[in-house]
């Protein structure tokens, strides 16, 4: 499978990715935007405060998101030989993209583990070799293309 249609497809998931925290932050917004004249009750004050707090959290996380969709969508016109972050990595059982964390993706009959530097399997990875094999687990993974 080529690189441009792998990284579409990790594309789509961050699009549902990013969509999903824009629905979290609206709701909490919402929940968030008491009207103060209409209530007195120090509860509701206490669940507007909590409501904000979760606000501002689903926001960072959505920030990140579309940052990490700006780095894939820069990702589209490079290619890599080696093994590094942006790189795709192709194996026996199945595909990893060292560079954003997403939840695994099925491609053409293989799992696509996107996976982040701090991710143990990263720097397993790293420097690796076509031909080249990993154990993750007590599983086996022979290299057999580098996109």
């Amino acid at each position: 499978m080529k690189r441009e249609d792998i990284l579409q497809e990790i594309i789509k998931e961050q699009h549902r990715v990013i969509d999903s925290l824009k629905e979290s932050v609206t709701q909490f917004k919402t929940a968030s935007d008491m009207d103060e004249d209409s209530t007195s009750d120090p509860d509701d004050y206490a669940r507007q405060a909590e409501a904000k707090d979760m606000q501002l959290r689903f926001e960072k996380m959505l920030q990140k998101e579309k940052n990490d969709l700006e780095f894939v969508l820069n990702e589209l016109n490079k290619s890599y030989t080696e093994i590094d972050f942006g790189a795709i990595v192709e194996t026996d059982k199945n595909y990893f993209f060292l560079a954003v964390p997403l939840p695994k993706l099925k491609i053409n009959e293989k799992e696509l583990f996107c996976i982040s530097k701090e991710a143990p399997i990263y720097n397993k990875l790293k420097g690796k070799n076509i031909g080249d094999t990993i154990e993750i687990g007590n599983i086996h993974h022979q290299i057999i293309n580098i996109l």
